[in-house]
């Protein structure tokens, strides 16, 4: 740590929002609002969620441009996993008030299976373990175009092997997913999603539970993706220091309200981070390539 020294915060800033290619952020361009005259990929406007008497979610205000880059982030108990499943419809108990539009219409307008078609979804890797092989997972995940496993086309086919491809897991395709370690398994949920061939994907601490080799792989194929082949990401994660990498945006969420939603290069310095966490954090410098690192104290 001792090559590792304090910075400057406008110069963390500016060397972040210098990370991309031609020095646009690396998620997508610079305010959402900058995305020209078509409408965000996901936009959320006062939404609030309550499960009985309980308010998990409260006002909660976000766009995110088409090919764009979410990081969410915040406490445990946040309600940061809980608005991942109220983008996917999954919360059937609950009540929830303000809107939420995805791809230039309201969420309740889609069928699931339309909704399916926009929106994918990458659980935590510690989670249940379907009784399938990779590729009968990633085959299932074409449900919104075919009738059955047993129907799909050359198209959906093509999509299974491309998302295998991808995520480097064709040559143990036929692994059964309880065989595989957690970082093993996470890819083929990451190919499971990219096969269904959404425009959006969503992540719930796609990296929990990860050792630090398969963790940094998966960040590197998130970006890789989000960049390549132009998917809006959206992604909840612990990682203070993912956001950096990623690029795109930061939403903070706080009690369930937001803290913060705007450019990853608010979140260096200027207390952001310390008011969200009631934490006290060092902003440094990477001794390697001089990118910004996010410590707690």
């Amino acid at each position: 740590m001792t090559d590792i020294t304090l910075v400057n915060q406008d110069e963390e800033r500016a060397r972040v929002q210098d990370a991309g290619a031609g020095g646009a952020p690396p998620g997508g361009p610079a305010p959402p609002e900058a995305a020209g005259h078509e409408p965000p990929m996901v936009e959320v406007k006062g939404f609030s969620f309550s499960i009985g008497e309980k308010l998990i979610l409260s006002g909660v205000d976000f766009s995110i441009p088409k090919g764009g880059y979410l990081s969410i982030l915040g406490p445990n108990g946040a309600g940061k996993s809980t608005l991942l499943k109220c983008l996917l419809r999954l919360h059937e108990k609950g009540s929830s008030e303000g809107s939420v539009e995805v791809a230039g219409k309201p969420i309740s307008a889609y069928t699931q299976k339309e909704l399916a078609k926009i929106v994918s979804y990458v659980p935590q890797a510690g989670g249940w373990i379907p009784p399938f092989t990779i590729i009968e997972l990633a085959k299932l995940s074409r449900f919104p175009y075919a009738t059955s496993v047993s129907a799909l086309n050359r198209t959906d086919l093509e999509s299974v092997d491309r998302a295998l491809e991808i995520t480097a897991l064709t040559h143990m395709k036929d692994r059964p997913l309880k065989t595989l370690s957690g970082g093993e398994r996470q890819k083929a949920f990451l190919a499971a999603a990219l096969a269904q061939g959404s425009p959006v994907m969503l992540l719930d601490e796609p990296a929990s539970f990860l050792d630090p080799h398969h963790t940094s792989e998966l960040e590197k194929m998130l970006i890789k993706l989000n960049r390549d082949e132009g998917l809006t990401m959206l992604a909840v994660t612990h990682d203070l220091n993912h956001p950096v990498k990623s690029g795109g945006f930061a939403l903070i969420l706080k009690g369930g309200r937001t803290s913060y939603f705007g450019p990853v290069t608010g979140l260096l310095g200027a207390g952001v981070l310390e008011e969200a966490f009631s934490h006290e954090f060092a902003y440094l410098t990477h001794p390697a390539d001089g990118r910004p690192v996010i410590l707690a104290e």
